[in-house]
């Protein structure tokens, strides 16, 4: 019978190996993973391993009564946003296309002030450098909170796991006429302000009467995007089962999940943030995560995880559907008495985005070390189908506080093109 499980597991895990798939990034949710670089496939416990590969969960080596091996969660709660992102809120909020509109209109007032021609220069200058950066680069948001309560044993385990997730990707885009009408503002003022030194005419910025057209309501540029809100509900299973005398942990965890999507259309360097577009469904749909791991030794562990085996799908307002399709992931964990706890974990299958923006596909790798009641944790991670910013590396890190049965975590990330934060109470039992 065992023989028969773990042949299922691998059947359904390996039959999904050859595709790129339609689907939001595999996702890492709580600050001990967050601050190991996204790595938790092998590395994870009771507290997260619902979110990682539910077959962890049988790794212990003790009985739950005896160590302790049970969590209860609440609340976890992540919030993940792209610097494009927040490159995008700061651009409407300070809002340069305004400025350069004003600034025109300053000039049409007084052409023979050489300040005035300089304040509309200097607003087109300012515009197209905020444009720039962002141009092109794709945009996503990932938040989620939630509850766990997890049941490590040796041999077998389960959990289960409540949560709300918000998740989306999206791009921004300059137009090339955008591009080409703030080079020749900037031209056609440069050559006015520096009396023809510099610069070169544009008489087709300029009416019959002189005055400088305002063409600020004409600029294409955007930022479009596709997001989901996912409530999910969640009871993992866990079993050991031995094969040709090798152990193995295997993990089921059936899900439940509502819906609702969103869609973004929105103008940069505009205050007006955009539309957003919203449909719900208020069904549930039934998908599987199904995870195997082996414990090689006492240091090294391996781990295989199939996210979201039954595809999901869901309509949007404009008449399209989000589709999250499987995920894959494999990672390996080795704990030393000397250098700690490290792990590695690869998306085996490319991510589609859901929104326009980059496709993910990550390599994490990350570490923790403890000292006395504190867990030091850092990693890395790098999106390896990633592109411009997206393709950057991150650096994570984040600590953990142990007081008796209680643990406070947190983490953080500022680097490359990711921003995030994670906190986390739980409760050992």
């Amino acid at each position: 019978m065992s023989q028969l499980i773990l042949r299922l597991v691998f059947v359904f895990l390996f039959s999904f190996y050859p595709l790129a798939v339609s689907a939001v990034p595999f996702g890492t949710y709580d600050p001990r993973s967050i601050a190991m670089g996204g790595a938790g496939v092998a590395s994870g416990n009771s507290a997260n391993a619902v979110f990682f590969n539910p077959s962890l969960l049988a790794q212990y080596t003790s009985r739950k009564h005896r160590a302790r091996n049970s969590s209860y969660v609440f609340p976890v709660a992540s919030l993940s946003v792209s610097k494009v992102a927040e490159d995008i809120a700061d651009l409407a909020d300070s809002n340069p296309e305004q400025m350069l509109s004003d600034s025109i209109a300053a000039y049409n007032a007084d052409p023979t002030q050489v300040s005035a021609a300089e304040g509309v220069l200097t607003a087109s200058r300012n515009l197209q450098n905020d444009l720039d950066p962002i141009a092109n680069e794709s945009v996503f948001f990932d938040g989620m909170v939630g509850m766990v309560i997890g049941i490590g044993d040796r041999r077998e385990g389960g959990a289960f796991v409540i949560s709300r997730r918000f998740v989306g990707d999206g791009i921004a885009e300059q137009s090339a006429a955008d591009k080409q009408l703030l080079a020749d503002y900037i031209e056609g003022l440069d050559f006015i302000v520096s009396a023809g030194v510099s610069g070169a005419p544009h008489p087709e910025l300029f009416d019959g009467n002189g005055n400088l057209l305002d063409q600020t309501n004409s600029l294409t540029s955007s930022a479009t995007g596709r997001g989901l809100l996912l409530t999910e509900l969640g009871i993992a299973m866990s079993w050991g089962i031995e094969l040709f005398r090798n152990k193995i942990d295997v993990g089921f965890t059936p899900k439940f999940v509502q819906g609702t999507t969103y869609e973004y259309n929105g103008t940069l360097g505009s205050s007006q943030l955009g539309t957003t577009e919203r449909k719900e469904d208020k069904d549930w749909q039934f998908t599987l995560d199904v995870g195997v791991s082996k414990a090689v030794n006492d240091k090294l562990k391996l781990g295989l995880v199939m996210k979201n085996l039954v595809p999901l799908d869901f309509d949007t307002q404009s008449g399209g559907s989000i589709r999250i399709q499987p995920q894959l992931r494999a990672g390996a964990a080795y704990r030393t008495a000397k250098w700690g706890y490290w792990a590695l974990d690869v998306d085996v299958l490319e991510n589609k985005s859901i929104g326009g923006g980059d496709s993910t596909q990550y390599l994490s790798l990350g570490g923790e070390y403890f000292v006395n009641t504190w867990a030091l944790r850092a990693g890395y991670k790098q999106n390896i189908v990633g592109r411009g910013d997206f393709a950057k590396g991150v650096f994570t890190m984040g600590t953990g506080y142990h007081f008796m049965t209680v643990n406070l975590d947190v983490a953080y990330i500022n680097s490359g093109p990711e921003r995030a934060v994670s906190l986390q109470v739980s409760r050992r039992f």
